[in-house]
């Protein structure tokens, strides 16, 4: 009897130990959390925040991935305008984007210097909202050095590849900064 407990023992312990080993490893480097750079139309985004992964997540008040490339003629407006948004409302009390935009800026696979939200610029953004004080703060990378790579930009097939990296403000004294930022998309037109 006392060989059947030990060997039941043993048993459990073993499957307990393979079922901990099955589980999902999150890898310890933020960048290996990433998805990979590839240039397929994935719909894929992500990037560093202060050194911690940023990927869009959530069940969504609204779409949490969204890329367009669209040329707009109105009265405010006239050219192209590129607009990559990802968002994270997995957290009930708060949702954060990440965004890239041009004004009147027309794109192709080449390198944009980040700058202030301007036609003829392309700039970055970062956004917080406190759901529970409806509280919405927008920070752009004004003044600050940021870049944007595009790497493939294939318009007969609307897909957008590249990287990015650029750096805000929160409040005096608190920057954020967004690193190692890589997308995919099929973009809308």
């Amino acid at each position: 009897m006392k060989q059947k407990l030990s060997f039941y023992l043993a048993f459990l312990v073993f499957i307990l130990f393979s079922f901990a080993s099955c589980r999902k490893h999150k890898p310890s480097n933020p960048v290996d959390q990433l998805p990979p750079a590839t240039q397929t139309g994935a719909n894929t985004f992500g990037c560093l925040i202060n050194g911690q992964a940023f990927l869009p997540k959530g069940p969504s008040l609204g779409p949490i991935l969204q890329c367009a490339y669209q040329y707009l003629n109105t009265d405010y407006s006239k050219g192209f305008f590129f607009q990559l948004s990802a968002g994270d409302d997995s957290n009930s009390s708060d949702v954060t984007g990440i965004g890239i935009y041009t004004d009147s800026l027309e794109i192709g696979k080449m390198d944009f210097q980040l700058g202030a939200n301007k036609p003829g610029n392309a700039y970055g953004l970062y956004t917080r909202i406190n759901l529970s004080g409806i509280n919405m703060n927008l920070y752009t990378n004004n003044n600050l050095p940021g870049q944007l790579t595009i790497t493939k930009f294939d318009e007969i097939s609307q897909i957008v590849s590249g990287t990015f990296w650029f750096s805000v403000i929160k409040n005096p004294g608190d920057t954020l900064k967004i690193t190692d930022g890589r997308f995919d998309m099929q973009f809308t037109k």
